[in-house]
This record gives structure tokens, sequence and C-alpha cells, in this order.
């Protein structure tokens, strides 16, 4: 069953930004290729479209990242190997002030010590259990959409290898 899960009182915020932004850039580049006026929008790029095709897998030529098994002031890995992903941007706002990524991610189980980045997450394949500090938990799974909200602490819970689309902002990790 599809279902949206909030995680947080500022998710729905947070979805709302991500979602008018999206929004606000394809309209931008609609009112561009329509000739725009003064009043309208600034014109887009020649290259740019109204809509960008987000394909639901990520491209064999993506390498995978293994990432250090502990960052601190973020996480640390539980069980697993943080972060073994492959990871594909196929749209990033202007001034990279957020990013759609498809990725790849190898089991793990994190512990979540403050997350940098709100993301609004559509899980294509696996399943993630989320444990919050007050010992809640939520299970998510292929079909779900949820929001890992900035400043989340808690347990991250993969057992086997997930594909998401997510809408990251702002962009703490950059390349």
């Amino acid at each position: 069953m599809k279902s949206f899960s909030i995680l947080h009182p500022l998710a729905r915020t947070a979805l709302h930004c991500a979602s008018a932004a999206l929004l606000l850039t394809a309209s931008a580049g609609h009112a561009a290729a329509k000739g725009g006026t003064a009043a309208s929008p600034p014109k887009a790029s020649p290259r740019a479209k109204a809509t960008v095709p987000i394909a639901a897998s990520v491209p064999e030529s993506i390498q995978t990242v293994h990432a250090p098994d502990t960052d601190p002031a973020h996480y640390r890995v539980l069980e697993g190997t943080h972060f073994s992903y492959r990871c594909h941007d196929p749209y990033t706002f202007p001034n990279r002030t957020a990013a759609v990524e498809v990725c790849e991610i190898d089991p793990v189980t994190l512990e979540i010590r403050y997350w940098p980045e709100t993301e609004v997450i559509h899980l294509v394949r696996g399943e993630v259990t989320i444990t919050e500090p007050d010992g809640r938990t939520s299970n998510h799974v292929a079909g779900d959409i949820f929001v890992l909200p900035r400043g989340f602490k808690g347990v991250w819970r993969q057992s086997g290898q997930l594909l998401k689309v997510v809408v990251r902002q702002p962009l703490y990790w950059k390349d």
C-alpha cells in the first residue's frame, strides 16, 4: 500500500517548498520558452526544459562510492557499510540549492546523529525501518513517499539494497 509519512512537524513545509521549487523552476523554463515578458520569470537557458524526466534507475556508468563508516557530526554505521551507494543527479536546482537524485544504497544500519539535509524520498525498491529517539518506528516499502527532515536523529535500518528517488535540500553533500 502506498503511504505518505510525515516524520517531523516541519516536513509538510519542506515537501511544499520542494514541490514549489520544482514548479517554479519548470514555470520559469516554460515562460522563457514562450518568450516571457518583463513581468514573467527570468528567461531560462536555451537548453532548459519545462519538464525533466526522472528514470527510476541509476545508469550503469555511475560508479559505486564507499563513504566513511562515520561522520561524527552526522552518522555512525552500526551494521553494514555506509555508504556503499550509486547516485545519479538528473536535475540540480539553480545555484545548487537542491537536487533530485536517484540512488541505490547497499544494506546498512545507521545511527543518525543529525541529518544535515531535508530529503523527500520516494522509495522505488526495498524497505527501510526508521526508529526515532523516543522508540517510535516507521516502516517504509517500495512505493512509499516520506520525508527525512533536516536535524533528524534516530536509526535508519535497511536489510537489503534499496532504490530511492529523492529531492535533497539544502545540499550539504555537494559532490
